[in-house]
């Protein structure tokens, strides 16, 4: 493997793990699965749960920095949306390296 492919690769890796880490919390997979309905404000997230703004807030922080969520201001509130480009490409890069789930993996999109 060249320099350049190997260094590629670990960047491919570590933002693979950074993803998967984030996506490992019950939590936080429940809030990707809100924002895959639609786009949701954080009391809007945290009306859907047993838990503290701030502790909602902390998770979106992680989700976003794994660029699993985006976030966009809407006159005084933040609407949070599922980030499916950065999800897509992920998964993808990660399971197309296994021959049993290549099949599976579409290009297209």
């Amino acid at each position: 493997m060249t320099r350049t492919k190997k260094l590629r690769f670990e960047l491919d890796v570590g933002s693979m793990a950074a993803m998967f880490k984030a996506m490992s919390d019950p939590t936080r997979q429940r809030i990707l699965i809100l924002l895959e309905q639609r786009p949701r404000t954080v009391n809007e997230i945290v009306s859907e749960f047993s838990l503290a703004q701030p502790t909602i807030s902390r998770h979106l922080a992680v989700l976003k920095t794994a660029g699993l969520v985006e976030a966009e201001r809407d006159g005084q509130h933040v609407r949070y949306s599922l980030g499916t480009s950065a999800l897509k490409d992920t998964c993808r890069s990660f399971f197309s390296q296994f021959s049993c789930c290549a099949p599976f993996i579409r290009r297209d999109d």
